[in-house]
Formats: structure tokens, C-alpha cells, sequence
């Protein structure tokens, strides 16, 4: 049997870190807004007769097998595929083949997109169900105890749906509304963002873990930046939902001014450096994508500047990324028996 799974990887307009747990519970609620869109992380999975696992990435070119899935390896660059397989064991033997389409620590959250399609293609092989609010919550929970410092949900429920995600969180969980355009207005925000990356990867999971830290122990107007990040993306929430996109580079400047405050990490020379090229040849609006410190950026102009600011931005060594707004969410698909 086959199972091909692939999952989205998703550009964070404003609230990011506010999705973390605990912190969107010492906040009194967290909220996001994201868009999924056509950079994949790619699953498929081979039944074996024995009971050997084997997985393969094919973008790290690393690779490990173990007799069963107990003696997987759950450190090292496949730990955290090695860690899913582990806590939802397949039943025969298996071979994963893994693809992530985005830079390695690109900022996309393609890591967690890549979690919920194995997790996706895990339970489809066992011939089991979770609702989509089970499976977000344990993706969350198997990366939370792989980095080793709290994970959000964001990436995974932009992985899991698709589309444009309004996502507030609190004491039940999260919350998704769906924002779906007419075409004329999906088209126009597309064309007003340009993805990039920046050369460098990073790993969020530091930042995040500076960020809560600072606000526990109350340093840097680190709570009350949260709160302004937070309303930020609650009034982004009504920007998109009427695709009022004159009012979006505003907020993105805004929170991106709050963001790289936030941890010592978030920005840097390098960062600095492309912002200030796109804004000189003619953007409106720059921001580092998750947690920052370096991965992919996205970039706001108006479609008449959009030639110019690319080649700022790749004359400065940055690398743009074609994207459309995915809206189909995780795919699964089956062959042989």
C-alpha cells in the first residue's frame, strides 16, 4: 500500500508566539491570522512485510531504519518524524519518503505542516479518525516534546485546512474561522506579497522560548508588546475578512516593529539589511515570517514596484518564492491494498 500525503506551509500575517501554550492563557487569549499557500511538505508511506521502518528525507538527505519502531531514533535532523512514528506505530513494516518544498528553517512552519501529514497518513493507514482538533492538538504535542520548549498550533492548523485561518485561542483550545475570498480579492493579495528568503535558516523554538521567559519574569514590556501583537491580529482579522488590503501594510509594519523587540533574536544585520533595500525600491510593508531570526520574510508593495523590490531583495542574496493561496488544505491520497 501507498499513502501520499501532502499539507501546506503557511505565511503568519500578525499574532504569532500568541498561539503558544501556556501563553495565550496568560494573555486571556491568543489570535492569529495566516495564510496556507502552495509550499508543500510531502509524505509518502510504503508498507513493508516486516516489521522495519525505514524514513528518508529527500530535501535533508538524511536517513535512518530501525527493526521496529520502538528502536527508531528520535534525535538527530529525523527526530521529529522518527518521534511521530513512535507514538502512533504502524502495524506492518513501513518506508517514509519526506519532502519539505520550503528552505530549511524557512519560517513557513514547515516542519509542523510536515508532523500533520504524517500524523494524516499514520491514522489513514490504521484506519483511524481523529477530528481535526485531535490530530492539531497531538502534532502540537509530539514537537512540544521534540524541541523541547512549547510549540503552537498555527502551522498545523494552516497545514490541516488551508486557506486564510482566523484563529483565536484561549481556554478551549483554538477557534478557526475560514476566510474565504472572492478571486478578485485573492488575486490582489497575492499580488501584493512578496515571499522570500533570506539565506539563513533558524530555529524558532529559541526566540519563542526567550520571549515567554522575559514575560514570566516580566522584563521588557514583554507582556504588554504580547497584548498589543495580539490586537494587532484581532484587527487584521477584520482587514481580511473585508479585503480592505489598503489597511493591511500598516498593521504589518506595526507588528513587525513590536516583533523584533520582542527577543534579541528576531532581527538581525543580515534582516536589516534586505528590509531596508525593499523599502528603498519602493515596499510598503516587511516582516519576518514566525519567529524571526532569520527563514523567509514577506514583503508588501504595491504591483507596480513588485519588479523592482524582487530585485532588491535578490540583489541583496535573498531568494523569491512564487506562492498562490492554497485552499484545499491537507490531501490524502491511496494506492494498492
Amino acid at each position: 500500500m501507498d499513502i501520499e500525503i501532502t499539507t501546506p506551509n503557511r505565511i503568519d500575517l500578525a499574532g504569532g508566539t500568541t498561539d503558544l501554550h501556556p501563553l495565550y492563557l496568560f494573555l486571556e487569549g491568543g489570535c492569529t491570522v495566516n495564510l496556507a499557500i502552495s509550499v508543500n511538505s510531502c509524505v509518502n508511506l510504503r508498507t513493508q512485510a516486516d516489521r522495519s521502518v525505514s524514513i528518508f528525507s529527500k530535501d535533508l538527505g538524511e536517513s535512518q531504519r530501525a527493526r521496529d519502531p520502538i528502536s527508531l531514533d528520535t534525535h538527530g535532523p529525523l527526530g521529529l518524524v522518527a518521534r511521530t512514528v513512535k507514538v502512533l506505530p504502524p502495524e506492518t513494516g513501513l518506508d517514509i519518503t519526506t519532502f519539505n518544498e520550503a528552505p530549511a528553517g524557512s519560517g513557513l512552519g514547515a516542519s509542523s505542516a510536515l508532523t500533520t501529514a504524517l500524523l494524516g497518513g499514520l491514522l489513514k493507514l490504521r484506519g483511524w479518525e481523529k477530528s481535526p482538533d485531535d490530530l492539531i492538538r497531538l502534532a502540537t504535542d509530539i514537537e512540544t516534546a521534540a524541541i523541547g520548549v512549547p510549540a503552537g498550533s498555527q502551522d498545523h492548523i494552516a497545514a490541516y485546512y488551508g486557506g486564510i485561518s482566523l484563529i483565536d485561542f484561549g481556554y478551549h483550545g483554538f477557534v478557526r474561522r475560514d476566510c474565504t475570498l472572492e478571486p478578485q480579492w485573492k488575486d490582489r493579495l497575492e499580488e501584493m506579497i512578496i515571499l522570500s528568503y533570506t539565506g539563513e535558516g533558524r530555529f524558532s523554538g529559541m526566540n519563542n522560548w526567550e520571549i515567554i521567559k522575559n514575560f514570566i519574569d516580566d522584563r521588557d514590556s514583554i507582556r504588554e508588546k504580547l497584548l498589543q501583537i495580539r490586537d494587532i491580529a484581532l484587527e487584521m482579522c477584520d482587514v481580511v475578512m473585508d479585503a480592505q488590503w489598503n489597511k493591511l501594510p500598516a498593521l504589518v509594519n506595526r507588528e513587525w516593529t513590536l516583533r523584533r523587540s520582542l527577543a534579541a533574536g528576531v532581527t538581525n544585520a543580515r534582516i536589516d539589511s534586505i528590509m531596508a533595500s525593499a523599502v528603498k525600491a519602493g515596499a510598503i510593508a516587511n516582516k519576518i515570517c514566525g519567529a524571526g531570526g532569520g527563514g523567509c520574510m514577506i514583503t508588501l508593495v504595491e504591483n507596480k514596484k513588485r519588479s523592482a523590490v524582487e530585485q532588491a531583495i535578490l540583489d541583496e542574496g535573498g531568494l523569491v518564492i512564487p506562492f498562490k493561496i492554497n485552499t484545499t488544505g491537507m490531501t490524502i491520497t491511496q494506492s494498492g491494498s
